[in-house]
């Protein structure tokens, strides 16, 4: 059943019209905004890109917990993914991850001000709208 409810997580992940990353802020309240998801690792890791000099990066750096919402309008589910933040600059990573899209923000991949956040989910939970279950998945 294990496998299966990870399974169900991954598509909503996928099938998502909005994803929402919610960091602490500076005044101790959340601070949410939408942000497009790079990619997972179903092992629990998710991929995005930032700027160095956003002020995620520095809520991150104060306080590393998160919060990843995924909202499936369609399939009428909506998950909340729990874990750690950290940012991470390694070039080949950066590289592999990089869109010319985003060149109307950063120079390219070498630019110092594009970062990736790596978050490693420790706990996730998800409500199927039609079903009214909630489930919930600990990460090791």
């Amino acid at each position: 059943m294990e496998k299966e409810a990870e399974a169900r997580l991954w598509e909503i992940v996928d099938e998502a019209e909005v994803s929402l990353v919610i960091t602490q802020g500076e005044q101790g309240f959340p601070h949410c905004r939408p942000m497009t998801l790079l990619g997972y690792e179903e092992e629990g890791t998710l991929w995005f890109a930032t700027s160095r000099s956003s002020r995620k990066v520095s809520e991150i750096s104060r306080d590393a917990k998160v919060t990843v919402c995924f909202l499936s309008f369609e399939g009428g589910a909506h998950a909340q993914l729990f874990g750690r933040a950290e940012v991470v600059e390694e070039p080949e990573l950066k590289a592999e991850f990089w869109t010319e899209e985003w060149e109307e923000y950063w120079e390219g991949p070498d630019d110092p001000d594009y970062v990736l956040l790596e978050i490693r989910v420790e706990r996730a939970e998800y409500y199927l709208i039609e079903e009214d279950e909630l489930w919930v998945i600990e990460f090791s």
